[in-house]
């Protein structure tokens, strides 16, 4: 059964029904986004939760000290980079105790050419986009990844999941988590209820068998 982590948290409110409803994962975006958090919100939705402890923190390209800044007032233990951070930077954040998910934007076989420079805690693929970092609502092609091993222990599967293609996509990969924003949204930022319960039922029945032919982004 993989982890579920609910991206692009805004408000207690839903971050409090993920949490009710079995999410693993609560991600809050401090980045340029739609769904960006500020440090205030975020420690008003940790605050909802004083039992929950698995908070994401997501930055792109950010400074060191910003970062962790950032997460010391919120008492962040996971990093999620998701830009062009480099391995030595990871390294830094994983010296210093942090759990740290590094994310890959998937286009091509190329995008994952530089995995194995990262001693991370965790992968996170997502969809390449010219024109977004992330919450396209698109999958990639997960054909490019069926086959690699790591998958199996150290990946969060994000890009384009949703109530209709999540136990295909855990089907077919099998990864440690999926990862969701865009997905069970009303609009960015606003979580739609039904989307996120069906979401999070439907990812936790597990792997179910296989299909006999691939599927692309089905």
């Amino acid at each position: 059964m993989p982890k579920v982590k609910i991206c692009g948290n805004t408000n207690p409110e839903d971050a409090k029904l993920a949490a009710e409803w079995g999410a693993d994962y609560l991600g809050f975006i401090f980045a340029e986004s739609k769904r960006k958090l500020d440090i205030v919100t975020a420690k008003a939705v940790i605050d909802t939760l004083p039992h929950f402890e698995k908070f994401v923190g997501v930055f792109y390209n950010q400074p060191k000290s910003e970062v962790e800044s950032i997460a010391k007032k919120l008492g962040l233990k996971i990093l999620q980079f998701h830009g062009e951070e480099t391995s030595l930077y990871c390294q830094a954040f994983m010296d210093k105790g942090y759990e740290v998910i590094k994310t890959f934007r998937i286009k091509n076989e190329m995008s994952l050419k530089r995995i194995d420079e990262y001693n991370v805690s965790a992968y996170l693929f997502d969809t390449y986009a010219k024109e977004e970092r992330g919450g396209t609502g698109i999958p990639f092609d997960w054909n490019l990844i069926q086959d690699r091993p790591f998958v199996h222990d150290k990946l969060f599967l994000a890009g384009g999941l949703n109530v209709n293609n999540v136990q295909t996509a855990i089907s077919l990969i099998r990864p440690f988590a999926v990862d969701v924003a865009s997905g069970v949204e009303k609009s960015p930022g606003r979580k739609d209820p039904d989307l996120l319960r069906q979401f999070i039922q439907i990812a936790k029945r597990g792997v179910a068998t296989p299909p006999k032919e691939n599927i692309r982004n089905a």
